[in-house]
């Protein structure tokens, strides 16, 4: 080997010994193709900085294709491969890498390929992930973009002043705003000049301020401006920072700007408005002040005082509003000053603590003076208390909240329209359901909320009760809604009912729906029904002609058949009395001289033959009774209840006084009925109650009387119209029965003890019952196992 040879041997190892050193230095991924053999050699990068491991890579160029994003491959390897193709040396480009946990690397590969008698051999590079700076970059693009979208929705210039260039560099709104004709880029003193002349130096003085650094490089002001080329004028607001280099150097000063003229104007209305108030209110005990903000010294009209504090004052210093001022409205004062040290405008409502500790609402209006500098001079105002209006407030809040309340809990369909679009404020879930649309409906006009409605009747009757006033109501009313999502045809029985304001005026109206789409169906088939057997009906008119005089014949034949049967009752009953005494007769002569010639099964029989002839007597007793009362059509007269007790009381002296029974009877009313009956109604009640007692217990009855109102007893049956009605209460303390035997106990023969606990034919409460009857009333009771019952007996007084 020549010594040349040597040389270039030595400086081929020298290479690629600083090539290794490069790449174990470098923080990127080094890459090493050998195009002629189709082998990629990676450095530790590729672990460090994807997670691949050397004995998991593919040997050739795929370990470098496969793990391309499918989107980027084509075009990252036609681009490498015209590059070798075409003789380039230099390679570039950017594109997305697969990590070994699947996620994708933004990247910037490099690559140079070396040739060797003209064809190339080998390419060398470096990959770098720049997925940080990728993300940072679109971050910072979709601020910038979220920052324009924001300047632009709240109408805000930006304008940026240069003082190496003395250039203002406005956007299109700033232009608009000064009248620059779409120049984007004015210098400072042409910018000066569009600024109305009164507000000329106070502005440049505010920008000397903030450029030279006196108030931390910060600048607000509010100023006129005049159009370049029309010479309107219109007030601006414009905020701004200046920046510095580290020698205190100005490099930029730039900001925004607003147009608030018509802010300016109706402050401007506002404050000549409060002036006339001011005017009116003093002669209806407002209170006026004015401030000297260089002193501090105040000037206030006699009732300031007395508004803020209760107690009229000659001496009050200017922290009398401090002093005075709830604790928890401090902030609320504090920010209304922040706002007219800014617009020059002071107004605030707070509560204010009187010496005697009552708390009072009282609103403050002012308005600050400046000097030709924009320095506040004075501050004047007008203060006046405002509690009654807002506890007014306050009530019309809570009747809204109450309102709300109503909406949302109504068990029917039920929404709010508010103003003449019908903005749809409160609906409750049912109103939701019908829409089918969601909660998506709620602060959107009605018309754009459901669209299906537009060109139904339902948007024009809302707009004529809006004008109106007029409640409109539908029965049945039909409509197209897309409730299920597919529009169909629903049926609604709906009212619209305005709302006014205080001044009488429509501000809302209220929608209140019941969807009746099924009833209306059912009435259509009912109609189709109704057609089908109309023609039945015609024939069967005849028919019924001849079936009514058939049963007018029955019926006059059942008259005939009651009246012989209740006399046959009645007849059967008293003649069936003579032989019954004479059974109970010749019982009671064999049980007194034959019974001791009698066994003891012969006694007993002749004492179930006693005690049946007596149970037969009373029955028979008890159904000449009511036999009596069926027949009885007597004119009813006015009775004094108090009389009737007294003398039912008085027949059941003896077995009163063998229970040891105690009877309270409270001052009872007169009614309009029959002594006679009445007397029986009572005893039967009365002895009941004597009867179905508690062994271990005496008995104790209570019997008052109450007035009742018509409408308590217009479910009865058989009411006089015209009458008033007391209910007659007879309460015990007996073993009481179960309600669900209620309507059985007044039903003949139908008892719910047997006859060896209660003796008793089972006809006394039926003839309660119809005594009650015939005198157009009503009974019943009420009452529960083992705690007594009480029977309420509704009988009309004398009109």
């Amino acid at each position: 080997m020549n010594d040349k040879q040597t040389e270039t041997s030595q400086n081929q190892e020298l290479a690629s010994e600083r090539f290794n050193l490069v790449a174990k230095a470098t923080h990127d991924v080094i890459w090493d193709w050998d195009l002629v053999k189709s082998t990629v050699w990676w450095n530790e990068g590729m672990q460090l900085i994807f997670g691949y491991d050397q004995d998991e890579l593919e040997p050739g160029p795929d370990s470098w294709y496969n793990r391309i994003h499918p989107e980027d491959q084509e075009r990252i390897l036609k681009h490498i491969h015209d590059v070798i193709d075409h003789g380039g040396a230099n390679w570039s480009d950017y594109y997305r890498f697969r990590r070994a946990d699947g996620s994708y690397s933004h990247v910037q590969d490099r690559g140079y390929t070396i040739h060797q008698d003209g064809r190339p051999v080998r390419m060398v590079g470096s990959m770098q992930d720049v997925t940080a700076q990728i993300l940072s970059q679109k971050a910072r693009q979709e601020s910038e973009e979220r920052l324009g979208f924001a300047l632009k929705s709240a109408q805000l210039g930006t304008w940026n002043y240069n003082p190496a260039s003395n250039l203002v560099e406005v956007d299109e709104l700033s232009s608009h705003f000064f009248g620059y004709q779409g120049k984007l880029s004015v210098t400072y003193q042409e910018s000066l000049q569009s600024v109305h002349p009164d507000d000329r130096k106070r502005i440049q003085t505010a920008i000397l301020s903030a450029i030279e650094n006196k108030n931390d490089g910060s600048y607000s002001a509010q100023f006129r401006a005049i159009h370049k080329h029309n010479s309107s004028v219109r007030w601006l607001q414009s905020k701004g920072q200046a920046y510095f280099h580290s020698n205190g150097d100005l490099y930029r000063f730039s900001g925004i700007v607003q147009d608030i003229s018509d802010q300016v104007a109706n402050q401007e209305k506002a404050y000549f408005a409060d002036q006339q108030a001011t005017m009116t209110i003093e002669g209806t005990g407002a209170g006026s002040f004015l401030l000297d903000i260089s002193t501090d010294e105040i000037i206030y009209s006699p009732t300031m005082a007395k508004i803020l504090t209760g107690e009229s004052s000659l001496a009050l210093s200017r922290d009398v509003f401090l002093r005075h001022l709830h604790p928890t409205d401090i902030d609320i004062r504090d920010s209304a000053y922040r706002h007219a040290a800014e617009s020059g405008e002071l107004n605030y409502e707070a509560r204010f603590i009187w010496n005697d500790g009552s708390i009072h609402w009282v609103k403050v209006i002012g308005r600050y003076l400046f000097d030709k500098n924009g320095k506040g001079v004075s501050l004047s105002g007008i203060l006046f208390e405002i509690t009654d209006r807002v506890q007014a407030e306050q009530k019309l809040r809570s009747s809204e909240e109450h309102l709300r309340s109503l909406i949302e809990q109504a068990p029917v369909a039920t929404a709010l329209f508010v103003g003449k679009d019908m903005v749809i404020e409160i609906p409750n879930k049912p109103m939701i359901k019908i829409w089918g649309k969601g909660d998506s409906v709620k602060g959107k006009p009605l018309a754009q909320a459901v669209p299906e409605l537009v060109g139904q009747p339902f948007l024009d009757i809302l707009d004529q009760v809006y004008r109106t006033g007029e409640t409109y109501h539908a029965v049945g009313q039909p409509a197209e809604l897309n409730m299920d999502g597919t529009l169909k045809t629903y049926y609604f029985d709906f009212t619209y009912k305005p709302l006014l304001n205080k001044d009488g005026q429509v501000y809302a109206i209220m929608d209140m729906a019941v969807d009746v789409t099924s009833q209306v169906m059912s009435g259509k088939e009912l109609k189709k029904s109704e057609e089908r057997y109309r023609q039945l009906a015609d024939e069967l008119e005849v028919r019924v002609k001849q079936r009514t005089n058939e049963l007018h014949v029955a019926n006059q034949e059942l008259v005939n058949s009651n009246n012989n049967l209740q006399q046959f009752a009645y007849a059967a009953s008293h003649d069936m009395q003579e032989p019954l005494r004479k059974i109970q007769s010749f019982s009671s002569r064999l049980q007194a001289n034959y019974t001791e010639k009698l066994d003891e099964n012969g006694v007993f029989m002749l004492n179930r033959m006693q005690d049946a002839a007596r149970r037969m007597s009373e029955m028979i007793d008890d159904l000449l009774a009511y036999s009596r009362l069926t027949t009885t059509k007597g004119e009813l007269t006015p009775v004094d209840l108090n009389l009737i007790v007294a003398e039912v009381i008085s027949d059941l002296e003896i077995v009163i006084q063998e229970q040891n029974a105690q009877i309270e009877v409270g001052n009872l009313s007169e009614i309009l009925g029959s002594s006679r009956q009445l007397i029986q109604l009572i005893q039967n009640l009365v002895s009941n109650a004597l009867k179905y007692r508690k062994p271990d217990q005496s008995p104790f009855i209570k019997i008052t009387s109450r007035k009742v109102e018509y409408e308590e007893v217009t479910s009865f049956s058989n009411v006089l119209k015209d009458n008033h009605y007391i209910c007659l209460e007879i309460q015990d303390n007996g073993i009481g029965f179960d309600e669900k035997y209620l309507d059985r106990i007044f039903q003949m023969f139908q008892r719910l003890h047997g006859k060896g606990e209660f003796n008793g034919s089972g006809i006394g409460l039926a003839l309660c019952k119809k005594v009650v009857q015939n005198h157009h009333g009503y009974i019943t009771a009420r009452s529960k196992p083992g705690t007594g019952s009480t029977f309420m007996v509704y009988l009309p007084q004398p009109a």
